[in-house]
């Protein structure tokens, strides 16, 4: 179902009365390796601007489903043009998310203390002007060295602190600026489930050597030379990486290179091309809905793949998207990673009790058992091909039989 696109412009916000002609998002990233960029949307509107749309009024685009708004992205204005068509007002607003003020504001005028790498990046974002809410930003799980920041730009100070941590700074859809640490995603339920068939003909998968780290050094400590841990599986063939962090201890620095083979120790295939179309018959209300509200962190399943495929199924995190509004339609193109490449490491008392001992791989140890994905819900067709045909199936399997 096609949703109705509102502008608002403005503190407190009014309602545009143009009509969104065209409009072009960006929120996210588009690669698990990197931290985030702003988010950034061109609107072109039909119609006079309000006096309130001026250079770095904020700016918002929701969508409107059954009279629900679904934010879908919150900046503010950098660029505006005006053109005419006859009598008809043309504009097109170029906008930005806060996340790219933080690379303009610089902050540090005193020593900080030694403190967890998420207490480190909410102390600059809170410099910088944007407080996180305590609710949804993350304290971090490792020990960074104190510092002397001596007034730098506050993203750059933010992302030293996430990439030691294994962290991320972002921005949600409602402009909120929060950092997810490396147990972010620890415990998050499937948002959204799709069939082969509502993601368009370009999905595909892929798979590379890229990323692939077996032997992880971590340099940490004030020291110099700075002292190392190592992580590796063993195997005969090493993908070394070596990262140097301002982290403050060996226990620390092992738990950052382990956490770098758990994930990345062997090559992953990857299911990218989701191109969703909201004004496509088959979506209902709920379904939607749903897709509106996914965030970057959202974990998204598709199911009932063609057989070739690596797997029929696939459980994907959902990293950001390019979103395109037109008339008559409005289509997201998401970007995702593989579950076990950005997933937390696996406790015991995350994993799906329907998990038995005898269900998973024989030789693999729970020493060795660096990912455990939820196990796909039960009763479901999602193991089957989506080119399975049912003249080809044992006409002795029943429909209550088939999980």
């Amino acid at each position: 179902m096609y949703p109705d696109p509102i502008v608002s412009v403005g503190e407190p916000a009014i309602d545009v009365e143009c009509e969104v002609l065209r409009a072009n998002l960006r929120h996210g990233r588009d690669d698990a390796t990197t931290q985030p960029v702003a988010s950034a949307a061109t609107l072109e509107l039909v119609g006079i601007l309000p006096p309130e749309a001026v250079m770095g009024a904020p700016i918002i685009l929701d969508a409107e489903l059954a009279g629900i708004r679904h934010r879908r992205f919150t900046g503010r204005i950098s660029d505006i043009s005006i053109a005419w068509e006859g009598e008809q007002a043309l504009a097109t607003i170029i906008a930005v998310s806060d996340l790219a003020i933080t690379g303009r504001r610089v902050i540090g005028d005193t020593p900080w203390p030694a403190e967890l790498d998420g207490q480190r990046v909410n102390r600059v974002l809170t410099l910088a002007g944007f407080p996180p809410d305590p609710i949804r930003t993350d304290p971090g799980s490792l020990t960074v060295l104190a510092r002397d920041v001596d007034r730098q730009p506050a993203i750059a100070v933010a992302h030293d602190a996430a990439d030691d941590g294994d962290g991320i700074v972002w921005q949600a859809r409602d402009g909120a600026i929060l950092y997810a640490d490396v147990q972010h995603r620890r415990g998050a339920a499937v948002a959204a489930e799709f069939m082969a068939c509502d993601i368009g003909a370009g999905a595909g998968w892929t798979i590379s050597l890229e990323g692939v780290v077996n032997d992880a050094t971590v340099r940490y400590g004030a020291a110099e030379p700075q002292a190392e841990a190592r992580a590796t599986t063993g195997a005969a063939e090493l993908y070394a990486a070596s990262l140097s962090t301002r982290i403050a201890s060996l226990a620390d620095a092992q738990k950052r290179a382990d956490a770098m083979v758990a994930r990345q120790a062997e090559p992953a295939w990857i299911f990218g091309g989701l191109e969703l179309e909201l004004a496509a018959p088959w979506w209902g209300l709920a379904e939607s809905a749903a897709i509106l509200e996914l965030d970057m962190h959202s974990l998204v399943s598709v199911t009932g793949l063609p057989a070739g495929s690596p797997a029929t199924s696939a459980l994907l995190w959902v990293e950001g998207w390019a979103e395109r509004v037109e008339p008559g339609s409005w289509g997201l193109s998401l970007f995702t990673s593989d579950y076990c490449r950005t997933a937390s490491y696996a406790r015991w008392d995350d994993l799906d009790a329907g998990i038995t001992w005898d269900s998973i791989d024989p030789a693999r140890t729970w020493g060795g058992a660096s990912c455990i994905p939820p196990q796909p819900a039960r009763g479901r067709w999602n193991d089957v091909p989506a080119s399975q045909r049912w003249d080809t199936t044992d006409p002795a399997i029943t429909w209550d039989a088939w999980a």
